[in-house]
């Protein structure tokens, strides 16, 4: 029988609803105990008992459905995908106090919304400063349109975080305090790669992979390069970019990066990958500030000699090859973000309408600063 205009009209509205996945997740929050940097076990927040925590594999255009479940006992949480517009669901956005409520122990929220936005992404608890405590874990958007579908072979999922021993409700209240005049942020204990470290990666010669790079610590930003191999970047915070060669580049807490790495064509020897932490970044707060006044310029009040800013992993070629020690370097040289490209064409604005000066005093410090 033939379809009326009306009714193929109608077919077609309702193909893309009809071809899309609805993704349904069980989470129960709870406590379980982790080490990963081999230095102290301690508490962290996991799902369903496990930690790390899933990588989720979505497709665009799938509606996602999370029954989140508070089993923590003594906190309450939220759940927050970062990067994700939620255009028409921003109750399911997850900040609390801003566009929703805790969930307290013992409750249950369900969070129901549809990913329309490819890229690399990341999903956290939005409660006060928790998520550094374990609850957090990296989202990847697949696109059907990919403008660089085809030119690689297989993806590689992979995070950089700092890493604290304490717990955050003790670290917050001791930052937050008359005892901390300075406003000194807490220092992490280590760097992490994958939420571990020493991480090894099987790579076959001569084939492209596509990584997908999220920093999901909780302060420090993270230079990332691979020894021996140049990355093609391809995307920025779910944005596709114009390919950009680098050879190192740099993540501030939350921001992602796509990116390819062709493997050399022999398997010989197998590569460092590194992960260091920023501990000199320029202080945008200060004043006149010179980029090469050094005192201006450091991230932590104090650098511990215990500090463990590193984490080396490995691209493995070849299992009977050695994992070689990482080269050190004299300077960082990070690629200069400022310059990409993105594909839809954006330009920068040319011009500001209105313009606001803004003028903060912090005299409780006891530090003079302004």
């Amino acid at each position: 029988m033939a379809l009326s205009l009306s009714s193929f009209l109608f077919a077609i509205c309702i193909a893309p609803a009809v071809l899309a996945d609805t993704v349904t997740f069980d989470w129960s929050i709870g406590w379980v105990r982790a080490n990963p940097d081999g230095l102290a076990e301690r508490p962290v927040m996991g799902i369903n008992g496990q930690w790390p925590l899933p990588l989720l594999n979505i497709t665009k255009g799938d509606n996602i459905v999370v029954n989140l479940h508070n089993q923590l006992g003594n906190q309450s949480t939220s759940m927050h995908f970062h990067g994700m517009y939620q255009n028409g669901t921003n109750e399911m956005d997850g900040p609390v106090g801003v566009t929703q409520c805790d969930v307290p122990p013992g409750s249950s929220f369900k969070l129901n919304f549809t990913i329309d936005q490819p890229g690399t992404y990341w999903y956290h608890s939005h409660t006060r400063g928790q998520y550094p405590d374990g609850l957090r874990g990296q989202l990847v958007v697949h696109d059907p349109e990919n403008p660089y579908r085809g030119q690689f072979d297989a993806e590689i999922p992979l995070t950089v975080s700092d890493w604290y021993h304490a717990e955050m409700p003790g670290l917050l209240a001791s930052f937050v305090s008359y005892k901390n005049p300075t406003g000194a942020e807490p220092v992490p204990k280590s760097a992490l790669m994958n939420d571990t470290q020493n991480l090894t990666i099987p790579v076959e010669p001569g084939k492209t992979y596509f990584f997908r790079l999220t920093n999901i610590g909780a302060f420090a930003g993270q230079y990332f390069w691979i020894e021996g191999h140049t990355m093609q970047i391809i995307e920025v915070d779910g944005v596709y970019t114009e390919p950009a060669e680098a050879s190192m580049i740099y993540l501030t807490a939350a921001q992602r990066y796509g990116f390819l790495v062709t493997m050399k064509t022999d398997d010989s020897a197998n590569f460092a990958m590194m992960g260091s932490m920023d501990t000199v970044s320029l202080d945008i707060f200060q004043p006149n500030r010179d980029p090469t006044d050094l005192s201006m310029q450091d991230l932590f009040d104090v650098v511990p000699d215990t500090l463990n800013c590193n984490s080396t992993s490995w691209l493995v070629y070849n299992d009977a090859a050695p994992k070689p020690a990482a080269l050190l370097l004299d300077e960082f040289e990070p690629f200069d973000d400022f310059t990409l490209v993105p594909q839809d064409g954006l330009k920068l604005y040319d011009h500001v309408d209105y313009s606001f000066n803004l003028d903060l005093a912090m005299n409780n410090l006891g530090d003079g600063a302004n």
